[in-house]
């Protein structure tokens, strides 16, 4: 029974999140449907589970195949009998030790936020639309990086989900603007639940002055969450990629180079 990876793209609107519905409302829900489809009736695990509206530019999983499949065929069929709002880009066999959750390194999240009075109507439904030229985003960008390091993340946490650990790494975070596009990107090893959201808000919040770099290193000893600011919405968040070791995905047949590559690039590049 191979083990095959699957890179996965969607669109998180329709979606209840990622993680199988009792209803079928995820989006693990669909690309299980579309397996038993070309028979492959198989549970698979994602990399990530994101949240309602929240959507994927790379999101990864993993399931054991009953044969062998060429991957171009495998994600052809797949993709004929999926919704429009989602698409396997990639598939390639990976070793029997693969997998997408526990193998991961790290998770790339972006935020994506509109600063103008106008907008391409083709992207409004994937960013945080903000009006006026009054926002700081320098000092948000100076903020931003305050998050690289091990911190006490419990004022980024949705107070009803709040474990008992909630310290975690974050690798990179950097805020970035581009004309009248603003990216925040945070790369960590595990989230707390709507953390990048809140980070999010916390940010604009300093981009806004209502609060300063001070308040917001502050946040990162721990603490409630009603101390941070709002939670922005979930249609301006991407999982963008995830990280792995070269190692884990060493097992892939020389028919797979081309995939193994991408997947590298796809996952450690810029």
């Amino acid at each position: 029974m191979p083990r095959i990876a699957l890179l996965i793209s969607y669109d998180g609107g329709p979606f209840s999140g990622w993680q199988s519905q009792p209803g079928g409302g995820g989006v693990q829900d669909a690309v299980e449907a579309a397996l038993s489809k070309i028979g492959e009736s198989v549970r698979i695990t994602g990399a990530g589970r994101t949240d309602a509206g929240v959507h994927a530019r790379g999101q990864v999983a993993h399931f054991d195949a009953s044969g062998e499949w060429e991957p171009r065929r495998l994600v052809l069929a797949i993709n004929a009998h999926l919704p429009e709002s989602v698409s396997v880009m990639e598939a390639c066999v990976a070793g029997s030790g693969f997998d997408a959750r526990r193998s991961a390194l790290s998770r790339e999240y972006r935020y994506f936020i509109w600063n103008s009075s106008t907008c391409y109507p083709h992207i409004k439904p994937y960013v945080y639309r903000l009006h006026g030229t009054h926002y700081d985003w320098n000092a948000a960008a100076e903020a931003a990086l305050l998050m690289e390091g091990r911190h006490d993340f419990g004022a980024f946490c949705r107070a009803a989900d709040k474990p008992d650990n909630t310290v975690r790494t974050v690798r990179r975070a950097r805020l970035i603007r581009r004309g009248s596009l603003v990216i925040f990107k945070i790369t960590a090893d595990a989230y707390l639940t709507n953390m990048v959201r809140i980070a999010a808000g916390n940010l604009l919040s300093v981009a806004e002055r209502k609060r300063d770099a001070d308040w917001f290193k502050s946040l990162l000893c721990g603490g409630d969450r009603r101390e941070s600011a709002r939670t922005l919405p979930a249609s301006g968040l991407f999982l963008w990629r995830v990280i792995y070791p070269q190692k884990s995905m060493a097992c892939l047949k020389t028919q797979n180079v081309g995939f193994y590559t991408s997947f590298q690039q796809n996952h450690n590049g810029s």
